[in-house]
C-alpha cells in the first residue's frame, strides 16, 4: 500500500534494471528467511520484508511500458498480464501439492520461491543482451530515465512531495475509476465460495474447480485486450465505457444466476471486461505523465488497488451480514455502473482521443 508508489519513483530515478535487481534480492532474503523461521516473530518480520520488496511485477510492467511503442503497449500489456495469470494459477496448484504430500512442505516451497527468484535475477541481468535495437538496450541499461542534469537524492520529504503532486494533479481521475473497479470486483468475490454454497448448494470440490475455471478466463482474457483494444481503434472513452457496463451486466448476471451453468457463462464476459479494463487503465497512466514518472504514476495506481482489497472484504462482510448474500454483487454492479459514469464525466482523454490525428498529419 505504501511502498509501491516510492519503489516505482525510485525506479524512476535510478532506472528499472537496477531497481528491479533490488527487490529481486529482497524478495529472495524476504523468503528465505520464512523458509527457515522458528518462531512467529521471525515469520512476521520475514513477511514484512516480502512486503516491502514485493514489488518486481509492477517495476518489470513499467519496465515494459518503456520500450513498447504506444500503439502497440495495450496487446503487450494484455500478454504480460496473461503470463501473471498463468503463474498465479501453477505456481499455488504446485505449492498446494508439495504441502500436503511433505512433512517440511513450508521449507521446500520457501526454497522453491527462493530460487525462481534468483532464476528471474540472473534472467534479470542478461535480458539486455537479447534485445538488439541499441534504443531498447540504452534503456533496458538501467540508464536515468530524467533530465541528464538531474542529480537524484533520497530526499523522503522530496519523494513524498512528488508523489502527492502527480496523485492529485495528474492521475485524480483515473485513481477514481481504478478504485471503483476495483472495489467492484473485489466486493464481489469477497464471499465468492460462501455465495456459491448458499445459492447452489456448491461443495468445496466444484468451487475449486470453479476458482480455476476463474483463473483460466482471466489468463486467455488477459490474452486477448490488446486485440479488442485494436478493434476499438485504440484506448478509448467509448472502450472503456463498454467495458465497465458489460462488468455492470456480467455480475448482475452471476447474482441473479438462476442456475449455475448461467453463473459460468457470466463470468466470460466478466474476466474478459476485467482484463481489458485493466490494461487499458494501466495505458492510460502510463500516457498521462512523462518517462521519468510512470514508475512512480503505476506504484500509486497500484496502492489505490491495495487499498481496495484492504476495504472491499470490510464491506462485503457487512452488506452479507445485514443485506444478504446478494447484496454485495448488487454493490458490484452499482460500482460498475458508477464506474462508467465516472469515465463518461471526469476521464481526461485529450492525447489519446487526438492521437490518430496527429498519426495522419505526420
Amino acid at each position: 500500500l505504501f511502498t509501491g508508489p516510492l519503489v516505482g519513483q525510485l525506479s524512476d530515478m535510478y532506472g528499472r534494471h537496477s531497481v528491479l535487481l533490488v527487490v529481486l534480492v529482497g524478495a529472495m532474503v524476504a523468503y528465505f528467511i520464512a523458509g527457515i523461521s522458528a518462531a512467529l516473530w521471525v515469520l512476521i518480520v520475514a513477511r514484512v520484508l516480502a512486503g516491502l520488496f514485493k514489488h518486481s511485477l509492477s517495476v518489470a510492467r513499467t519496465w515494459l511500458a518503456d520500450f513498447v511503442h504506444h500503439s502497440e503497449r495495450p496487446k503487450h500489456l494484455g500478454h504480460y498480464n496473461a503470463i501473471s495469470s498463468a503463474a498465479f494459477i501453477i505456481g499455488p496448484t504446485i505449492g498446494g501439492y508439495i504441502a500436503s504430500t511433505s512433512e517440511n512442505g513450508f521449507f521446500i516451497c520457501s526454497m522453491g520461491t527462493v530460487s525462481m527468484f534468483f532464476i528471474a535475477f540472473l534472467l534479470t541481468l542478461i535480458v539486455p543482451r537479447w534485445l538488439p535495437s541499441p534504443e531498447v538496450k540504452r534503456q533496458m541499461s538501467g540508464e536515468k530515465y530524467v533530465d541528464p542534469d538531474f542529480v537524484p537524492q533520497l530526499n523522503p520529504l522530496a519523494l513524498i512531495q512528488q508523489l502527492w503532486h502527480i496523485t492529485w494533479t495528474q492521475v485524480p481521475d483515473i485513481m477514481l475509476i481504478r478504485f471503483a473497479m476495483g472495489f467492484a470486483m473485489i466486493l464481489f468475490r469477497s464471499n465468492f465460495s460462501l455465495f456459491l454454497e448458499l445459492r447452489f448448494e456448491s461443495t468445496p470440490l466444484y468451487n475449486g474447480y470453479i476458482m480455476s475455471a476463474s483463473g483460466l478466463m482471466g489468463m486467455t482474457s488477459s490474452f486477448m485486450a490488446g486485440y479488442v483494444t485494436e478493434a476499438y481503434g485504440g484506448c478509448s472513452r467509448k472502450l472503456l465505457i463498454h467495458m465497465a457496463c458489460l462488468m455492470a451486466f456480467a455480475q448482475a448476471g452471476m447474482t441473479f444466476a438462476p442456475s449455475y451453468a448461467f453463473f459460468i457463462a457470466s463470468m466470460v464476459p466478466l474476466s474478459l471486461s476485467a482484463a481489458v479494463f485493466r490494461v487499458n487503465l494501466t495505458h492510460l497512466s502510463v500516457d498521462r505523465g512523462s518517462a521519468d514518472q510512470r514508475g512512480a504514476m503505476l506504484g500509486v495506481t497500484q496502492s489505490v488497488m491495495s487499498f481496495a482489497r484492504m476495504v472491499a472484504p470490510f464491506f462485503a462482510g457487512i452488506l452479507t451480514e445485514y443485506g444478504g448474500i446478494l447484496m454485495p454483487g448488487v454493490a458490484s454492479v452499482c460500482c460498475a455502473l458508477v464506474a462508467s459514469g465516472l469515465i463518461a464525466t471526469r476521464l481526461q482523454l485529450p492525447e489519446l482521443e487526438t492521437d490518430g490525428k496527429k498519426k495522419k498529419d505526420e
